[in-house]
């Protein structure tokens, strides 16, 4: 969604979205290239998603001097308060990092400021009605649920995909599901309870000695979703789901947790926020496999021929 503020905001023009993960953000932002024709300024937008290498800070500093005009809104803890390390130092024509709202939102009343100074008053007024789907992503994104349809919005998209959903919502002129999204939504439902069943199947508990529970499971997609399953009710509990589909962790806590799921992910190369985080870590890939080979191993020593 903070995508498509930033292309509505530049509604016209020739605007190219690419949507990474973290652990794709240095490859992704490093192989970056001005593509402007002669007179023209490139401007890159980096929302909600932030880089760990200095490299890539240097790739951005090296791409300004050249002429781009470089910005970066983000909401996640791990970007929060690292904002003053070396890989950091670029000199962006616009930045704001803030917990305060999800990146939507973030990118959203930025651009608005932008506007005041930039915009003619229709072209503003067009924006601005940009404004409730914003609002759907942020009241999902920080788990506020006050509006009743955000969490089918976020099924939906969830399930369509990212850069799929990101081109029916910037054609939209009001949050109405389109007929491609209200069938993805359908299929997310189903998806989500074959997701959940399969969590339930795997779950396993751990009671550490300092009285946290650890939750773990597998899922298949819908990982915010299934978590909140697995939590509620629980106390002092992280949620640890391996999320098949994606082949990376998402991490969740109860209500009463007090555990910094941003640090704890920062420590296996991922990120977040303090209730909400996730990571990679390739080697996970290969425990059911490993297990299914004892398995079959074990069956197998003992048969003939």
């Amino acid at each position: 969604m903070a995508a498509a503020a930033v292309a509505r905001f530049y509604e016209g023009q020739r605007v190219l979205v690419t949507l990474a993960g973290n652990n794709e953000a240095d490859r992704v932002i490093g192989s970056l290239e001005l593509k402007a024709p002669a007179g023209k300024t490139d401007e890159i937008w980096i929302t909600d998603l932030s880089w760990n290498s200095a490299e890539t800070g240097a790739h951005l500093s090296e791409l300004a001097a050249r002429g781009a005009r470089v910005y970066w809104i983000d909401h996640h803890r791990t970007a929060v308060s690292r904002a003053d390390s070396p890989e950091f130092k670029v000199p962006f024509a616009g930045k704001l990092l803030s917990e305060q709202y999800s990146a939507a939102r973030l990118a959203f009343n930025f651009l608005r400021k932008m506007g005041k100074a930039s915009l003619s008053a229709g072209a503003l007024e067009a924006f601005e009605s940009f404004a409730p789907f914003v609002m759907i992503a942020d009241d999902h994104d920080r788990w506020v649920h006050r509006i009743p349809e955000s969490s089918d919005w976020a099924l939906a998209v969830q399930t369509l995909g990212g850069i799929a959903s990101y081109r029916e919502i910037v054609k939209m002129r009001e949050p109405v599901m389109s007929r491609r999204l209200r069938y993805a939504l359908d299929a997310g439902k189903e998806g989500f309870q074959k997701s959940l069943d399969l969590a339930r199947a795997t779950t396993i508990d751990r009671m550490l000695a300092n009285g946290i529970k650890i939750r773990s499971a597998c899922c298949f997609g819908y990982s915010s979703e299934v978590a909140s399953y697995l939590y509620e009710g629980e106390h002092r509990t992280v949620v640890a789901l391996f999320d098949m589909r994606s082949q990376g962790v998402s991490l969740r806590r109860s209500a009463d947790s007090e555990v910094n799921l941003a640090e704890l992910a920062e420590a296996f190369g991922g990120g977040g926020h303090a209730a909400a985080s996730g990571f990679a870590i390739p080697d996970l890939r290969r425990l059911p496999a490993e297990r299914l080979a004892e398995l079959l191993g074990d069956r197998l020593q003992t048969a003939r021929g």
